[in-house]
């Protein structure tokens, strides 16, 4: 485990260092610069069809859900917002649920950015610039270790050895 984010009681420790806190607080310009996924690859990652083989399914799916997802979406940002902000003037502790947004929203733009510099696989990696290579590899790390973290709240006494 990693000194920047640890389980404490029922929540999760959360210390960056500055440049971190840096890095992430640009994560919500990324978000909010989405086009639509017509014309935006990282916005085109973010909506797969629901139905693929049926447009007019996947129209009404979206009717339906698509304003729900947008509200839940805006949520996590807003959350994931208000951590960062803490996690400036130094460690703070977020709850389980302000964990699971924050790493809703790092995934999110870890698949934006990608999809935007032409990510579709394993290999695409090496062809990366090496400033995008760290930045998608940093952005990884935090969905594994807070992952690692929230999965920790599921694990019975037995499954701790």
């Amino acid at each position: 485990m990693s000194d920047r984010f640890a389980r404490v009681g029922d929540g999760i420790e959360v210390n960056l260092q500055a440049g971190e806190v840096g890095f992430l607080a640009g994560v919500l310009e990324v978000l909010a610069g989405l086009g639509g996924p017509e014309e935006d690859a990282g916005a085109a990652r973010l909506s797969p069809p629901a139905y693929p083989d049926d447009p007019d399914a996947d129209e009404e799916w979206r009717r339906f859900a698509g304003g729900e997802l947008d509200r839940a979406r805006r949520a996590d940002r807003s959350s994931f917002e208000l951590v960062v902000q803490a996690a400036a003037d130094g460690p703070t502790v977020m709850s389980m649920g302000e964990a699971s947004a924050f790493l809703r929203v790092v995934n999110e733009v870890r698949l934006v950015l990608g999809a935007r510099w032409g990510v579709e696989g394993p290999d695409d990696y090496d062809t990366l610039r090496t400033e995008a290579g760290d930045a998608l590899g940093y952005l990884g790390w935090v969905v594994a270790e807070l992952a690692e973290l929230l999965s920790s709240e599921f694990e019975s006494p037995s499954d701790t050895g």
